[in-house]
Order: C-alpha cells, then structure tokens, then sequence
C-alpha cells in the first residue's frame, strides 16, 4: 500500500472515530434524558400527597378534622380525603387556601356539617366551577325536633314545642352535633348516601363500611354514658355552645358560655355576670378550647378567687396527635378531661 494510500486511510480512520466518537455522546444524553424522564414520572407517582391521584379513587373534601374522618370511615380505601379547616383553625372564621380550592376543583364529593357551622361552604360549593360534585350536608339529615337552636346553652332549654320548629332556618341552630355519637350517626348516613350517589358502583362497599362505623358509635355513646353517670357535679361553663349537644345526651348541664358569638371577646360586665352566675350555681370549671385564645377564660378564673380551674377541650380532634387523632380517640379523651374535672 501507497504512502498515500496510507494517509488516506488514516485520515477517514480518524474522521470515523470522531463520527463515532460523537454518536457516542448523542446517545449517551439521549440515555440520560429518557432515564431523567421516567424517574421524574416515577417520583410524581409515588410522591403525590394522600394518593390524590390514584385512578378510581374519589377525591372528598371534609370541612373539619371529624367530618374528615367519618368521610373515611364510610369511604374506606375508596377515597382519598382532604380536611378544609386544619386542627388549631376555627371553621367559623376560616378562609380556604389556593391550593384547596384547586381541590375543590376536582373534587368529587364536598361533606359539610352544615347549620352554619362553616359559613363559606355553600358560597365555595355554588361557585366552584365543578358542576358534577356532589355536596353532602350531614348535620341537615338530622331531624329538626333534635336540634337545639342556636344560643340555647343548658339542658333542657328547649321545650317540646318549640324544638325544631319548621320555619326555623338550619343556621339558626347550634351546629356542634358530631359531639353527640347518637347524633352523628345520621351524619354517617347522609356521607354514605353521598358516596352511593356519587359512585354507584360501589354502593355495597360504603353501605357496609357505614354499618361497621355505626355500630362503633353505639358502643362509643354506651361507654360515655357509663362513664359520667358516675359525675356528681355536672355543671360547667364552656368558651362557646360546643358541648350543648353533648351535655344534654348525657344529662350534664352546660349554664353558660363566654363568647355568645365566635369571635366576639365578652366585655368586663359580661364576665362579671358569668361570675357570678357560676358562683350562684356553684359552677367550678371552665372548659375552654385549643382554637381560641384562653384569656377570657382565665380572666374569668382569676376573677372567681380561685375557685374555678380551666381545662382544655377539643371538639375538633388533630390528626398529629395520638389521643386525638379519630373521633373515637377526641372523644375518649375529652372525656377524661371531663371526668377529672367534674369528679
């Protein structure tokens, strides 16, 4: 072979390896490029928040921690649930997060308590542009004649023939009825009729999973009556109407509470008044609750000369906290709460 042959030959070598040479790194970033694409796929799969993406899952939103979790009691691995108002929040004050009214959004069920208790539910629900959402008032499937209208605080306040009057508008009544289990079982019958509307399909799953939760409620309401039956002092002051249901399915008597309307702190004459109708009732415990500021409950304390104790209720629960983190466990352990302080 030529000198030049040679060269030649030498010359395409070199021009084919560089040819080569950068089909190599081509396909190496075209390698790393379809490799990036299927981990960003397989992280958003696996990282998505609650399962919200799942497919056949429904998406339900619950406006507080209660609600939230008899939605998934009823709901089962059916749904994926997402709370409104987080622990620590007051639901009549509330204001929803971009991010949950994306939710809503999508959303196939909104379960509400209803009674006014969350003031901006109905507005979200008629506004959302969501028209196939179904929306879920629990609190407005209980019968009327078991209501207690708004600013009632003790039992027996409402006589037969004024209870549940039917012109009366739902808001016009005390809304805190998931803190009666008898109570709540109509709320868990209203999500499962929901759920069955919403997806028929599945209608055996959430009828059975209802049943199940609803015979867990009777033995809750047996197990807190047993409980307090044994309470000699059963009156007491709260922050606000929460326990009015609650202390009159278990003949405890709430005389007073200290904020008439969320929101609105009592002024000095009010606090007086307070005061002297728990001494004159000898009333010595004030419960107040973790989504208020306490001032006015220690106020109140300080002003009885020591005669009072503050203790802490929560009607809402915190899914963070063991001894709160269901309805069942909130509400054992307000009852111990309860017991300590009225015993």
């Amino acid at each position: 072979m030529s000198t030049r042959l040679k060269k030649g030959g030498l010359w395409l070598t070199r021009v084919m390896q560089g040819i080569l040479d950068k089909c190599r790194v081509r396909a190496t970033c075209y390698a790393v490029a379809v490799l990036a694409g299927m981990l960003a796929l397989v992280l958003s799969a696996g990282c998505g928040t609650g399962g919200k993406n799942d497919p056949g899952r429904m998406k339900v939103a619950a406006d507080i921690v209660p609600m939230a979790d008899f939605c998934r009691e009823v709901g089962g691995d059916m749904v994926d649930v997402e709370v409104m108002v987080p622990p620590g929040a007051s639901p009549h004050t509330y204001e929803l997060t971009t991010g949950q009214m994306r939710f809503l959004a999508e959303a196939d069920v909104l379960a509400t308590v209803g009674l006014g208790l969350s003031p901006w539910a109905e507005g979200i629900f008629a506004n959302t542009d969501n028209p196939d959402m179904i929306l879920v008032v629990a609190g407005e499937a209980i019968p009327r004649s078991l209501l207690v209208r708004a600013g009632e605080t003790h039992e027996g306040a409402q006589d037969e023939e004024s209870a549940g009057e039917e012109g009366q508008e739902y808001d016009s009544y005390d809304p805190h009825v998931w803190l009666d289990p008898e109570l709540a079982v109509y709320m868990i019958v209203a999500i499962r009729d929901g759920y069955m509307e919403a997806d028929p399909e599945n209608a055996e799953v959430y009828r059975g999973n209802a049943a199940r939760y609803i015979e867990e409620l009777e033995e809750l309401d047996r197990e807190i009556g047993e409980e307090l039956v044994s309470v000699s002092n059963r009156k007491f002051v709260s922050f606000h109407s929460s326990w009015t249901y609650f202390a009159r399915r278990y003949g405890l008597e709430q005389v007073g509470v200290i904020e008439e309307q969320p929101g609105k702190e009592p002024s000095v004459g009010e606090i007086a008044a307070l005061v002297e109708g728990m001494e004159s009732q000898g009333v010595k415990v004030v419960f107040a609750e973790p989504q208020f500021n306490p001032r006015a409950a220690e106020a109140i304390a300080e002003e009885s000369g020591g005669e009072v104790v503050v203790e802490i209720l929560d009607p809402l629960g915190d899914p963070n906290h063991a001894a709160a983190d269901t309805y069942l466990e909130m509400m054992r352990q307000n009852v111990a709460v309860i017991m300590e302080a009225l015993k």
